[in-house]
């Protein structure tokens, strides 16, 4: 009976081994959704972020989860759904106790929320063009990459649409020449910006950071991503209009069988049958419940000197006590 329960333990173990795990996975559609992985997607740079800092995407409104009670960075990426007057308020305050907001857009609702927080930075509503640009016009490419730490190792970086900051300066720059409109200047295309505790980056044009741009900007990247990293990023997903995943299932993970693990796992059920048949178990069990047995009801036996002086210190008297206890051992008052 022993043998065939020492069998199944160790069966059980070596299946735990090889038995395949299924994950819940979804997926979206999305613009910028770093769950999307496709063309339009931003996974790639979400998988470049988490190198760095933990990732928490948020797919319900800022009021809802406190956002301003919270501390790390928030990450908006190309949003195109209107945001709340409590969710400014959020936003406020998660600036206001010392977080950064991290937001990149061109055309969406980003300017909705600088109004909100009384900024007069804007992101302009048209694109730009300039004199060096990849395939066409709409693809300009930048070089006057004024960080340092952004601009390590970067040759060059290729937007795609973008739009540009109004009203601010700027680390990253158009060449002098940029037309939007019909003005001709420089135009920044990233600034940083104090506020309350916090700061706030922004950047105008979230097509960089999709996946069909990745390989051209892929050293860019990695350079935002870490100089916007922190112990946690906050990523917004619940302003994109489309974000709804349209697909859920399950990722099957098949493992193959590992003979380390296998020989610990028999090598385990041997050590437990040894214990068990050598009878080993059974003694401890018995010396263990002895000694709790001898601590719990046993009392300490005192010797007749403790308990006169415990009795004297009652107020009892020593010879009388002694006397009684003479005339118990011989016997005397019971007619011995």
């Amino acid at each position: 009976m022993r043998r065939a329960m020492y069998g199944i333990m160790m069966v059980i173990g070596v299946s735990l081994l090889i038995m395949p795990l299924t994950v819940p996975v979804f997926s979206t559609n999305a613009d910028f959704s770093i769950f999307n992985t496709k063309w339009n997607g931003a996974s790639s740079f979400g998988k470049v972020l988490y190198e760095n800092s933990q990732i928490i995407p948020i797919i319900s409104p800022f009021n809802s989860i406190e956002l301003g009670e919270k501390k790390g960075t928030l990450l908006i990426l190309g949003p195109d759904m209107s945001y709340s007057t409590l969710e400014i308020e959020e936003i406020k305050k998660f600036l206001e106790n010392g977080g950064t907001l991290v937001l990149i857009d061109d055309f969406g609702t980003g300017n909705q929320i600088l109004k909100g927080l009384d900024l007069t930075a804007r992101f302009s509503k048209a694109s730009f063009i300039d004199v060096f640009y990849s395939k066409n016009y709409n693809f300009p490419e930048l070089v006057r990459i004024f960080d340092p730490e952004l601009g390590a190792g970067v040759d060059k970086l290729i937007l795609n649409v973008p739009s540009v900051i109004l009203n601010a300066k700027g680390e990253i720059y158009t060449s002098k020449v940029a037309l939007l409109g019909k003005n001709q200047r420089e135009y920044p295309i990233m600034s940083e910006l104090k506020y309350g505790n916090g700061k706030i980056i922004l950047f105008s044009d979230p097509s960089v950071f999709i996946n069909d741009m990745f390989k051209q900007n892929e050293k860019f990247i990695r350079n935002f991503a870490e100089y916007i990293s922190s112990d946690v990023i906050y990523i917004d997903e619940a302003h994109h209009s489309n974000f709804n995943p349209y697909h859920m299932g399950m990722l099957v993970i098949r493992r193959s069988f590992d003979r380390v693990k296998a020989f610990y796992v028999v090598l385990g059920v041997a050590v437990i049958a040894l214990v068990i048949e050598s009878g080993f178990a059974v003694s401890l069990a018995e010396k263990s419940l002895a000694f709790l047995f001898n601590k719990l009801f046993k009392e300490e036996e005192k010797s007749l000197d403790e308990v006169i002086k415990e009795l004297k210190e009652e107020g009892y008297n020593e010879e009388v006590l002694r006397k009684i206890v003479r005339e118990i051992k011989t016997g005397k008052k019971l007619g011995g």
